[in-house]
């Protein structure tokens, strides 16, 4: 095994390209989380539209929806046709994910995963702490009532904060990237500040800082972990069967199983298969409650 480094990912709950990285970003965690330190940072997509004049979260919901569509062609993952609303924001998600973070780390990955589904696969975001807590009702480990608190709380607040700041202080890589694809991670803006991309990852290491912004083939993953600590991407942890993925993560789109375990995997028994009409998923459901 090489040198161990930093990974610093940032991403937001809300954002589709995100979503759409997923397949990509859970193999790479996979093969190589135990020699990364791994950081989540929230970068506040969505700024608070519930002010803006005749605010109207229903009626806007196809507009989005078919945005949607269009980054779902590129990516491969599912969106939600039948979208119940717009997010009047991605603030209550964001600090929802500091909150589980209190609980440990591995649950408020599980959470925030729990939180994109209800967003890309169930067409229910969690833009408010009360949704927020009904999204993530199943996740494993989880104290509800614990989240519930920390949700109002302080401690909370002030780590989305500063993940909010430190998003909108964007490295030189991504100020100076040209070029005009979909996905492109160059510099973003949010409420009038330049921001990152989502996602954007940072890999630190003996070999320096390598940026990796916006919507990318896996490969440039490999290089810049490659290029920051030499040595790193050797031996990586065998691929999972498709019994031991869903002992992992209990929702599996089409797209990630191809990517774990190659095209034409079959589901494990048990595992049901749903498609709302944009994009098959495959589901435990006895892990679902809302199922």
């Amino acid at each position: 095994m090489g040198q161990r480094l930093e990974v610093v990912e940032y991403t937001d709950v809300m954002c589709s390209w995100a979503w759409g990285s997923e397949p990509k970003l859970r193999l790479l965690r996979w093969r190589y989380e135990d020699r990364c330190d791994w950081r989540l940072v929230m970068g506040g997509l969505v700024a608070d539209l519930t002010k803006k004049p005749n605010w109207d979260p229903v009626g806007r919901a196809p507009r989005l929806s078919e945005y949607w569509s269009v980054v779902a062609g590129r990516t491969g993952s599912p969106y939600p046709v039948s979208l119940n609303w717009t997010p009047g924001g991605s603030e209550a998600a964001g600090i929802g994910f500091c909150a589980a973070r209190l609980q440990g780390e591995a649950v408020a990955r599980d959470a925030l995963r729990r939180m994109r589904e209800a967003v890309f696969v169930f067409g229910c975001p969690p833009d408010t702490p009360e949704r927020v807590i009904d999204s993530v009702r199943d996740t494993p480990g989880l104290d509800r009532e614990r989240l519930a608190r920390d949700l109002a709380g302080q401690e909370a607040r002030d780590a989305y904060r500063r993940d909010w700041e430190e998003t909108r202080r964007p490295n030189d890589d991504v100020r100076h990237l040209e070029g005009d694809w979909p996905g492109i991670g160059n510099l973003k803006q949010t409420e009038g500040l330049d921001r990152y991309a989502f996602p954007t990852l940072l890999f630190r290491g003996p070999g320096g800082e390598h940026t990796v912004p916006g919507w990318c083939d896996f490969e440039d993953y490999i290089k810049a972990m490659e290029h920051a600590a030499p040595g790193s991407t050797a031996a990586p942890r065998p691929d999972p069967t498709p019994a031991e993925l869903f002992d992992r993560w209990p929702l599996i789109t089409e797209r990630e199983l191809e990517t774990f375990c190659g095209p034409g995997s079959q589901r494990p028994e048990g595992v049901k298969t749903y498609d709302w009409g944009e994009g098959v998923v495959y589901v435990r459901p006895e892990l679902y409650s809302s199922i």
